[in-house]
């Protein structure tokens, strides 16, 4: 616990709080953008983004009260470090750690399940797909200053230090080129009109494996579970999301002739 303190400690947050409001200005303005196309009255899209956002809020915040080691011990001590209870949890569902597969989980089910609710037929979830992609690049910028997700020990010759005396690899950076070059691929398909109303899950299936993956360069800080990491599983369900809504979207088992 010491250890993951003093390489926060190490960082720049105010770069990183930087990069985050870079990182949802603009893509909040591309997802703002591409919802302009909906054939919906205009306050059902203002609230089905604030439910997004929400709900993007209170799953990237969620996970972290039940990842136990390093990771779980810092969220429950920003919970009872406060006044009161309730006030602790908003304390560090606001402030507290945070994991961006978690929130666009929670965030494409709860605006699901809003349009339910509200008798929205129309597909928007293309209008995600640019926007989260391109948040959570930006935001990954902030990560290498503020020195968080940082990867495993390593050489000398393949790490850097963050604060801790220990080289390690640097997979924020790794991870942020990853999602740059899925943001441009997102681009492209969307240019040529390409997988109309799977964008989002396309996202959802390269980014859930591949986050899988880097997550064996990463350092552990929460508890394994069945021998995989904590945020693996939570990739494996992003990922297996993506997958059964293409399935379900596809336009052959729609009974569809449009060509992708």
């Amino acid at each position: 616990m010491e250890a993951y303190r003093s390489i926060l400690e190490s960082g720049h947050p105010i770069i990183y709080r930087l990069m985050v409001f870079l990182a949802l200005v603009l893509g909040g303005r591309l997802i703002a953008r591409d919802a302009r196309s909906w054939p919906i009255k205009r306050y059902q899209t203002v609230l089905i983004l604030s439910v997004a956002y929400l709900g993007s809020l209170l799953g990237s915040a969620l996970p972290a009260l039940f990842a136990r080691k390093e990771i779980g011990l810092l969220a429950w001590q920003m919970v009872y470090s406060s006044s009161g209870l309730w006030h602790g949890i908003v304390f560090e569902f606001a402030f507290g750690p945070k994991t961006v597969v978690g929130g666009l989980l929670t965030s494409f089910f709860a605006v699901a399940g809003f349009k339910t609710v509200m008798g929205i037929k129309y597909d928007t979830s293309d209008s995600f797909a640019l926007g989260a992609c391109l948040i959570m690049a930006v935001g990954r910028l902030g990560c290498i200053a503020q020195h968080c997700c940082f990867g495993i020990v390593v050489p000398s010759f393949l790490g850097v230090d963050y604060g801790d005396g220990l080289t390690r690899f640097p997979v924020q950076v790794l991870e942020a080129a990853f999602l740059f070059c899925t943001f441009f691929y997102l681009k492209s398909i969307q240019r040529r009109d390409l997988w109309r109303g799977r964008r989002l899950f396309i996202f959802f299936v390269i980014y859930g494996l591949g986050r899988f993956f880097l997550e064996f360069l990463r350092e552990q800080i929460a508890e394994p579970v069945m021998g995989l990491g904590f945020y693996q599983w939570i990739a494996l369900a992003l990922a297996l999301t993506g997958y059964f809504q293409i399935l379900k979207r596809s336009p052959s088992r729609n009974g569809l002739s449009v060509k992708d």
